[in-house]
Parts: structure tokens; sequence; C-alpha cells
């Protein structure tokens, strides 16, 4: 009976976490439930009688959770089986190793033991409550990175729509935020326990270390919100202006013909530059989504500057005088079957200038172990029509894309940067732009390292127009929308049927598109002075830290269990030789 509810609390906080994060009743998610949601989880796992129920305990929730959030996996043609499947379980074995060391503090054998020992007793209360906070937030950290990293259904998704408390990625990044929900959620679920608890001298204790916490919480949240508060309403002026079209063309590129797919992103460019020139602006830029050229450059130059047919891909670039940054392939190794995922440059004169290779793959779906050997191969053939997955780049590549400006001459003509260059001064009616491709917007350190490199302005490309569902273009969002404010550089997405967006620095949305629709874009996209932030400068110092702390706390209670132990020992030993000689007598 009581590991059923165990078990019921523990899908009751799955089903909070879902809520929280964006879904299809709240689309944008919702902070309240963020704030509240882990506590059945910290009330289930205290209860806990073993290691194994809590791994138990941790695997249920996760799987729930991802289950709950990103359903919507199914729609990923023929990689549904390993994007939806092995990305559940393998999250949820994460998460049941990390509440592992969760059930470290909380066991009933460590629990007594916090409580009678001399030099942790003033402080087991505290050590509880922030215990599970600091072990959710490397779980977050564990699931959101390496190869298969996934960082969605995350706690701090629920937070984008709370514009104050957000401001703090800039410190902390995202885990931050999930760290304070959590540490919210640890106390609720800690004084849900002291109530029932019976009244002890211990009790009165952990009644005045709960306040103490309680006090803590307060604190911290009165501070990250003024500082939020502080930041939001910053007056920050940007130095320059990039004049972009962003096409939304609403075509899964997976099914759809390339022709009419080129065909009407070329539509709506027309749009967007006669949208800019009504507003006496002339276009700088112009941003197609992810894959939706299907040949590989560099050779394909020459095949798009006859097709479409009807109107030639290139000719048509070089007829509006604007670069063009699109999603398309490259050709990294021909012999060894290695092609990446690109985002394309092509010049104001029709000319292929070079691309940027997409660093972060989908785990199991563009990057496939094992691809080498040949039964591998004919598996995925059989299950998806293709025997390679993608090869991921290796630079930090930026483009530099000339905007208006009254000095400027009509003959400039955007390049490729690349990291070795990023020291080089570049006259200011220039803007150096990241293109980071779909999944690349969720990791910090992909976009990190375009930051240093010296982008001024993320232009994220994105294709999830397969997933047919409104919240996993909310959720993508959500997730990419933490690198505009750690790094206080705009972010715009260009995404084939949303969400295509706007954000500047501050988390403000200054222009977005509905979702599903045939659309553009057109817009001054400002760009401001970069700052290196706290983040931008030490990275995931955060969960990092909270590891060193949970290694050195455990090694203290188990050098403080060996110590007491001995002294234990030797004062035994040191009665039985005082009862000896009267023993003898």
């Amino acid at each position: 009976m009581f590991c059923f509810l165990q078990v019921f609390c523990v899908l009751f906080s799955a089903a909070l976490v879902s809520l929280g994060i964006p879904n299809e009743f709240f689309e944008t998610g919702n902070a309240f439930f963020g704030l509240i949601s882990l506590v059945p989880l910290f009330i289930a796992i205290s209860r806990s009688k073993s290691y194994r129920m809590s791994f138990f305990l941790g695997f249920i929730h996760a799987g729930v959770t991802h289950l709950f959030s990103s359903y919507w996996l199914k729609n990923f043609h023929g990689f549904a089986i390993f994007t939806l499947g092995a990305s559940l379980i393998g999250t949820a074995f994460i998460e049941g190793f990390v509440f592992l060391i969760m059930h470290y503090a909380y066991s009933s054998q460590k629990n007594a033991f916090l409580s009678s020992s001399e030099k942790f007793s003033p402080y087991s209360m505290a050590i509880k409550i922030f215990w599970g906070p600091a072990v959710y937030v490397i779980y977050e950290w564990c699931k959101s990175n390496g190869f298969l990293g996934y960082p969605w259904g995350t706690v701090s998704m629920s937070a984008v729509s709370s514009r104050y408390i957000v401001q703090i990625a800039d410190i902390t990044g995202a885990y931050g935020i999930t760290f304070l929900f959590a540490l919210a959620s640890s106390c609720i679920a800690w004084g849900i326990i002291l109530l029932r608890k019976e009244i002890s001298i211990t009790y009165s204790n952990d009644i005045f270390c709960y306040k103490n916490a309680v006090l803590f919480l307060g604190a911290i949240f009165t501070v990250s919100l003024c500082y939020g508060f502080f930041k939001y309403h910053e007056h920050v002026q940007p130095v320059k202006n990039i004049n972009t079209v962003m096409v939304q063309h609403n075509q899964d590129t997976y099914s759809a013909n390339e022709d009419s797919s080129i065909l009407e992103a070329e539509k709506l460019t027309l749009e967007g530059i006669d949208i800019l020139r009504s507003m006496e602006l002339k276009p700088d830029l112009v941003v197609w989504s992810e894959g939706i050229l299907n040949r590989y450059f560099p050779k394909s130059q020459h095949y798009y500057e006859n097709f479409p047919y009807s109107s030639p891909l290139m000719t048509f670039v070089k007829k509006q005088n604007v670069p063009f940054i699109i999603g398309g392939s490259l050709t990294i190794d021909a012999e060894n079957h290695k092609y990446g995922n690109a985002a394309a440059l092509i010049t104001n004169k029709g000319e292929y200038a070079g691309s940027y290779i997409k660093l972060h793959l989908v785990p199991f779906a563009e990057a496939i172990p094992f691809v080498e050997y040949e039964p591998v191969r004919k598996f995925i053939k059989k299950i998806a029509g293709f025997s390679y997955g993608w090869t991921a780049g290796s630079n930090y590549t930026l483009f530099e894309i000339p905007i208006s400006d009254k000095n400027a001459a009509d003959t400039r003509n955007p390049q490729i940067i690349y990291p070795d260059l990023k020291k080089n001064k570049l006259p200011p009616s220039t803007v150096k732009v990241s293109s980071p491709i779909c999944f690349d917007d969720a990791f910090p350190s992909v976009c990190r390292g375009l930051f240093l490199s010296g982008c001024e302005l993320f232009m994220n490309i994105t294709n999830d127009s397969w997933s047919k569902t409104r919240s996993a273009e909310y959720q993508h969002f959500a997730t990419a929308f933490y690198r505009a404010i750690e790094y206080r550089t705009t972010l715009a997405r260009c995404t084939n049927s949303g969400f295509t967006v706007v954000v500047n620095p501050q988390g403000k949305i200054t222009g977005k598109l509905p979702l599903f629709e045939e659309n553009v874009l057109a817009m001054q996209i400002p760009v401001y002075k970069p700052k290196m932030t706290v983040y931008a400068k030490f990275g995931n110092w955060l969960p990092y830290s909270l590891m060193l702390l949970v290694f050195f706390f455990i090694v203290a209670v188990e050098k403080q269990i060996e110590k007491e132990k001995i002294t234990e020992i030797s004062v035994e030993c040191a009665a039985k030789r005082k009862r000896g000689p009267k023993a003898k007598k």
C-alpha cells in the first residue's frame, strides 16, 4: 500500500512537470505548476526504503514525464522507435541512477545518523531540504549533455513566461531557475513531512532549521526578482540593426517536393522584401529554414543555377541582390559517406560562399552509432530509407553580413568568418551572424562557443513541422529562449512551421509568427553591443559546484561515520579492560 502511494506521488509529480512546461493546454507553460511540480516527488523519495526503490521511483518519474511532454516524438517518421523509445529509456535510467544519490541523505539510516551526529545534527533538516534540489539540478545537467543529451522536459522550461525570474540566467544559466523552483518544492515537501512528525527534541531543531531554510528561499527569490526587474527594465540601446526577411513556408521537408518548397519560399521572400521596402528599409538578409535544399553543396551550386526550372534559385537570389542563409546539406567526405546538416550562405551575387555545419546532432536519428558496420546500415536503411546519418561539424563558423549604411558601398559581399579570425575588428556596417541549426540552439555549450567566437546575432534555422503539434514548437522555443538571456544576445528563430520569433537580450519578444502558417517575418532585428556575462565566462558553474558539494558532503559523512565507529569501538574496548581485573577478583 505504501509503495502504491509513492508511485502515485511520482506520477502526480510527472504530470505537474508536464503541465508546467509548454503543452497543448498551456502553450507558453505554467510557472505555478513548475514551482510545485517536485513536491510529490521529494515526499515519495523521502519515504523510500531502499536504493532500489529510489532508482525505481526516479525511473518512473523521468519516463512518464518524457512520455507526457515529448509524446510528439512518435511523429518523427521512421525514427519514432529511437527518438521516443530510446530517449525515454535513456532519460529514465539517468534519473534513476542520479536518484540513488538523492536517496543517500534521505534514507532512514543516514537520516538517523544526521539527526544524532554531533557534527551534522544542527543542520540535518537544512541538508535534507537543499539535498533534493541540488541532486535534481545534477540530474537535469546529466540528461541535457553528451551524446544522449535531451534538454527537454526540464523544470526551467516552465518559467519562460515569468519575465523577471528568468533574468538570472545570465549568471546561472537555466539551471539556476531549476534550482530555485526545486528548492521551493523541497521546502513545501519537508513542511508537509514535518506536520506529520511526532514532537521531540530533534523536532524542535528541525523546525528551527526549516524556518531558516524558508527565510533563505524567500531571500534568494526576492534578490532574484529584484535583479530580474532591474535587468528587464534596463534601457539598452541597439548599436545597429539588420533588416531581415525570415520565411516560414510551412512544408514538411521530409515529404514535400523540393521544387514546391523553393517556389513557396521564393514567393514569401518577395512578400517580405516588399514589406521592408514599404517601411523604406533595404533588406540585408533573407533566411530560409532548415533542410529546404536537398542537394549537397558545394557541387549543387551549378544544379541550383537551373533549378527550379520555372525560377532558378541562384538567379532569384542574384535578382534580389540580398544574401541568403538557407538550410541544406554539405559534402564533407564523399568517399567515406560523411555529410553535414548545413546552413549555406549564398551571396547577393547568387554564389555559394560556405556553410555552418550542425554541431550537436539528434542521437539515433542524425547521429547513428556503429553506422560503420554493414548490418547497422542495412537495418537503418530498412526502417528509415537511408544508410548513413549526418556528420557533426567541428567549427564555430560565423557569417559576416553587410548591413544598410549610408557610408557603405553596395559592392560589399558577405563572407565566412572562422574562429581564428574572431579578434579581427569588423566595420560597424557588418553583423557577425551565427546560424545554429535546430537542436543546436537547445545546447548552451554550442551557443557559448559561437558567442565567444564573436557572434552578434543568433539566427537559428529549424524544421519541426514533422511534429504536427503546437506543444513541440513552443517547447523548442522554451528550450532555446534562455540563450538570449544567458549571453545577452538577440536570438532569432526562422522555422519551417513555428515558432518563428525574435527575442531580444532581455527576453522580450519583438516579433513572431503564428504556428503552422505560410508566412513571413520581415523586420529590423536589433543588434546589441556584446557583453561578457557571468554565464558566458564560466559556463555551467552551478551544476559543477553542486556536484562538488554533493561529493564532499558524502565524503564528510562517511568519514564521520567511520570516526564515530572507531570512537565507539575504543570506548567498548576501554570498558572491557576496566571490567577485566574486577572479574578476576
